[in-house]
């Protein structure tokens, strides 16, 4: 190497060591908390909510004055995110779903454990918010959960003389028989769940990952540094356990068992359910005001996702976002102590009030609560889990095709699970 070639490496590093020690602050990452500076957020969350959270913070805390919501469309937010930074002009902090945390990892500022360590972090958040650890940082700071619940009609029950909701799964098949109602030609008139199917069936790739993941797999893990597929593995278990939790799923669907339920051929789970026509849903908690909206007369409850008897571990799937820090970031100091007071428990506590959702922390969700809707969220909160999705959109269209494989007769149930687990593998690699 020649000597300028030498002297302009030596510039860049020295650059670089002088940018690392200006991003970690006084004291380290973070380490001025008196002085947050400007902060721009971007998230989903209704300008209303956030602009209040962000008031009732600046009033205990006037370094909170500089802090700046903006509310971007839910279709277009990942799209508009990843042009801003290209561009240049993100935000400093954002709110990042989980089923985006590995398309987005690389634009992400890693916080080390030695700025907040792992244990800190399982302590206040709860289980499914680890999506945000890696083995050596916190990629996000949990904001919202949404769970996934069950939506009962009480009238249907009682026509029949079920008093509750089922508790296990296994439940369905006395259940089915004694709801499920059809005309004279065979139609179904009356289902107790929408299961079998796929594109009418609201939430379907959130139900299916929920059974597979009850079923004891967790459908991607971390092995060598890499993200694998698990779904067609057995895993130690006799059978397969998405195969098992597929075959149970695509049983409501067909016609020769005493259980079917559905099919393609009627309306969407949801719509459904509010006209009266469907004893079960499942949907998740942020959905109940538009439920009740659509229709004040529709007699229901709520309940705890059903649950595989023989696992002995309560699961459902939750919808989680998290505050993150971009690369592009011009303040990351103050977005790191902006996302510290914005999950604490005073803010997560207003938040979650204010969204009728339960809230991600541990510390709260222990809290009982009178409103008997809230009760089941709290519940439902503290069971969730999800997994890291490659591309959201790309592995619905891959649930779809193996469902929809399965109840064609196109392919045998294990090698459609085969196939998905292959196709979710490649997606992983292109990440």
């Amino acid at each position: 190497m020649t000597n300028f070639q030498i002297g302009i490496i030596a510039i860049f590093a020295i650059l670089a060591i002088i940018g690392v020690f200006a991003f970690a602050g006084i004291g380290g990452f973070g380490g001025d908390k008196n002085s947050i500076g400007s902060v721009e957020i971007w998230g989903t969350i209704p300008n209303v909510v956030m602009n209040d959270l962000i008031s009732e913070i600046s009033r205990e805390d006037k370094n909170f004055l500089g802090i700046k919501y903006v509310e971007k469309d839910k279709k277009t937010y990942e799209s508009e995110f990843i042009e801003a930074l290209a561009s240049g002009v993100g935000p400093d902090l954002f709110l990042l779903n989980h089923n985006s945390i590995v398309r987005n990892q690389n634009k992400i500022i890693e916080i080390p454990y030695k700025n907040f360590p792992a244990r800190d972090f399982k302590n206040i958040f709860i289980e499914e918010g680890e999506l945000y650890l890696t083995q050596t940082g916190v990629l996000g700071f949990p904001f919202t959960i949404d769970p996934l619940i069950m939506y009962w009609n009480r009238d249907i029950f009682q026509t029949v003389g079920v008093s509750t909701p089922p508790k296990y799964w296994n439940e369905l098949f006395v259940l089915s028989p004694k709801i499920t109602q059809r005309d004279m030609a065979s139609n179904i008139t009356r289902s107790l769940v929408a299961f079998g199917e796929f594109r009418n069936i609201e939430n379907a790739k959130e139900i299916l990952s929920t059974l597979i993941m009850q079923s004891g797999n967790p459908i991607v893990v971390l092995l060598n540094e890499q993200l694998e597929s698990t779904l067609a593995d057995r895993l130690s278990f006799a059978t397969s356990p998405a195969e098992a939790a597929t075959r149970f799923y695509t049983e409501f669907s067909n016609p020769a068992k005493s259980i079917y339920s559905w099919n393609r051929a009627l309306p969407n789970s949801r719509q459904s359910f509010i006209a009266g026509d469907l004893a079960i849903y499942f949907g998740f908690a942020s959905e109940l005001p538009d439920i009740k909206r659509a229709n004040p007369n529709l007699n229901f409850d709520t309940a705890l996702m059903p649950q595989s008897k023989d696992s002995g571990v309560n699961i459902t799937y939750g919808k989680m976002s998290a505050f993150a820090i971009p690369r592009a970031s011009k303040n990351p100091n103050g977005a790191f102590v902006a996302a510290l007071s914005l999950t604490s428990q005073n803010s997560a506590a207003s938040l979650s009030d204010k969204l009728k959702l339960p809230p991600a922390r541990r510390d709260l969700l222990s809290n009982k609560q009178d409103d008997p809707f809230m009760s089941i969220f709290y519940d439902s909160a503290l069971m969730s889990k999800a997994w890291l999705e490659p591309d959201s959109e790309k592995i619905y269209d891959i649930f779809r095709e193996m469902i929809e494989s399965v109840t064609s007769g196109k392919a045998r149930l294990g090698d459609a699970v085969k196939i998905a687990d292959e196709e979710i593998n490649l997606l992983l690699r292109r990440q």
